[in-house]
């Protein structure tokens, strides 16, 4: 069984909180978010709205893939 008293928001935080400065492909998230029993598109709601909430930063390569990385405070 899954354990969900994390959220995937919070989970996707952690996970950039460890990885400070790494750019990150979202495809790599969307992979940990389905092991995790979660859909891949959830997982992209969610790197979005992190985004628009100033959490993460986003760029788009030029082959037209997403990187996150979490801004530095």
């Amino acid at each position: 069984m899954i354990n969900r008293q994390i959220s995937l928001k919070n989970r996707i935080v952690n996970y950039f909180e460890q990885r400070k400065n790494i750019w990150v492909n979202g495809g790599e998230i969307e992979r940990n978010a389905l092991e995790t029993g979660y859909k891949a598109s959830n997982a992209s709601r969610r790197l979005r709205e992190l985004a628009n909430e100033g959490i993460l930063e986003r760029k788009l390569d030029d082959s037209g893939s997403v990187w996150y990385k979490i801004y530095n405070n």
